[in-house]
C-alpha cells in the first residue's frame, strides 16, 4: 500500500502540469528539451505514466517506477534549490528547498524498501490507495496555495507606500533568475537603473526576511533606500515590482 500511495502525488502533480498554461509556470528550466514552453508537459506525462505503471505493474516491479521517478526527483531538487517551485503547475508553493529535497528522498527510500518486501497484488486496493493520497495531496496544496494567496493580498492591499528602486537577489545556477534577467533587457534603461541586483551563492545568504523565497526574489525600497511594502519572488512578482517603480522622464527616477 506504501507503493501505491506514491503514485497520488505523481498523478497530482502530472495533471497540475499538463492543464497549466504555460505561461502560467514559473518553469525553473530555462534550457534543454525540458525547457520552457513544452517542459513542464513532457515532466508532467512523465509523472503519469510513473503513476500508471506503480498501480498496474505486477509484484515488486510495481515499486520500480516510484523508486526511480522520485530519486530523479530528489536530484533536479538538489540542483534547482532557491528556484521558484513549479511542482504543482501555478500552486503558490514554497521556494525549493530541503523540505523538496528531503520528501522525494524519503519516498524513492519507502519504494526501495518496497522492493524487499511484497507489494499489494490487489489492483483495487492499490487504485484506492492511489486516489486517496491523490486527495490528501490535493487538499494538502489546494490550502498551502490559497493560504500563499490570501497572504499576498493582504500584503498587496496595505502597501501604499511609493516604490523608488528595487533590491534583486538572485543566483548564478537559478534557470529563473536567468529568464528574468532576459525579460528586464527589454525594459527601458532608466527603469533597469532603479535595480540594483545581489547574487548569492545559496538561500542561507539571503535576508531573513527573504529566506523562505528563495530566488529570484526583491525588496521594493523608497527614496531613502528603506525596505518598503511585502518582499516578493518569482519571474511575475519581481517583474511587476520593477514595473511599479514609475519614472518621472527618461534616465530620471521618481517615487512613484
Amino acid at each position: 500500500m506504501a507503493v501505491a500511495a506514491l503514485a497520488g502525488p505523481l498523478a497530482v502533480s502530472g495533471i497540475a502540469k499538463a492543464v497549466t498554461p504555460a505561461e502560467d509556470l514559473d518553469w525553473p528550466v530555462d534550457s534543454g528539451p525540458l525547457s520552457a514552453p513544452d517542459g513542464a508537459k513532457i515532466v508532467g506525462a512523465a509523472e503519469l505514466a510513473t503513476a500508471a505503471v506503480t498501480l498496474v505493474a505486477p509484484g515488486r516491479l510495481a515499486a520500480l517506477a516510484p523508486m526511480g521517478a522520485y530519486a530523479v526527483l530528489t536530484v533536479a531538487a538538489h540542483r534547482m534549490k532557491g528556484a521558484k517551485c513549479a511542482c504543482f503547475g501555478s500552486a503558490r508553493l514554497a521556494a525549493i528547498g530541503r523540505t523538496h529535497v528531503g520528501a522525494n528522498a524519503v519516498a524513492s527510500l519507502v519504494a526501495a524498501a518496497a522492493l524487499a518486501a511484497a507489494p499489494e497484488r490487489r489492483r483495487l486496493v492499490r487504485a484506492g490507495t492511489a486516489v486517496l493520497s491523490s486527495a490528501v495531496t490535493y487538499g494538502v496544496v489546494r490550502t498551502l496555495d490559497r493560504r500563499a494567496g490570501k497572504n499576498s493580498a493582504a500584503a498587496a492591499q496595505a502597501c501604499q507606500d511609493p516604490v523608488s528602486s528595487v533590491r534583486l537577489y538572485v543566483s548564478d545556477d537559478c534557470p529563473a533568475c536567468r529568464s528574468l534577467k532576459h525579460l528586464l533587457r527589454f525594459m527601458e534603461s532608466a527603469r533597469r537603473d532603479a535595480v540594483s541586483t545581489t547574487v548569492v551563492s545559496g538561500e542561507d545568504e539571503l535576508p531573513p526576511e527573504l529566506a523562505d523565497l528563495g530566488v529570484p526574489c526583491a525588496l521594493g525600497l523608497d527614496a531613502r533606500g528603506e525596505p518598503v511594502c511585502a518582499p516578493v519572488s518569482g519571474i511575475g512578482g519581481v517583474k511587476a515590482l520593477i514595473d511599479s517603480v514609475t519614472l518621472s522622464a527618461p534616465g530620471v527616477r521618481r517615487a512613484g
